[in-house]
């Protein structure tokens, strides 16, 4: 019986312990964000990119938590800059200020999907800062045109 555990936690113990160290003492590593430019960018929602944030308290604001990044460049970041790496690649769509993430609502980068399913941002055209001007505060977002919605793959509307 002695040996049954003793073979148990010494083929064991080895995995559990590096696991531990890796989670507990080595630095954070790096993760990647595909938006996948197609197939109505899937990966792109920023409430499902909101789990790979370290604090998930995170507020994200004026839409942001609608907001669909499509672009066919990752993202790769640590876990700790996940926020700030999205508003420093996408200046166009999103801009952290005050600790928080606020969509860009007259920013050309950014469009309505229909029916207020969402916002999308268009992240190849999003790479340029517009102005701090365009975040539009509680103002209408301009309707996606249909050559947007075809180019990244929303061919349901």
């Amino acid at each position: 019986m002695g040996g049954f555990f003793g073979g148990f936690f010494g083929y064991f113990g080895d995995a559990i312990a590096s696991w531990g160290w890796e989670r507990l003492w080595s630095p954070t590593p790096s993760i990647k964000i595909d938006f996948q430019a197609q197939q109505s960018c899937p990966n792109g929602k920023l409430t499902d990119i909101r789990r790979l944030f370290d604090d998930d308290r995170i507020p994200l604001t004026n839409g942001a938590d609608q907001l669909i990044i499509c672009d066919s460049e990752a993202l790769i970041t640590m876990r700790s800059q996940v926020p700030y790496d999205l508003a420093s690649k996408y200046p166009g769509c999103l801009i952290w200020r005050g600790g928080k993430l606020i969509m860009m609502r007259k920013s050309d980068a950014v469009c309505a999907l229909p029916e207020r399913s969402g916002f999308v941002c268009d992240g190849p055209n999003a790479r340029v800062f517009p102005g701090a001007g365009l975040t539009g505060i509680g103002e209408p977002v301009t309707a996606c045109p249909l050559e947007r919605l075809q180019r990244f793959g929303f061919a349901s509307f």
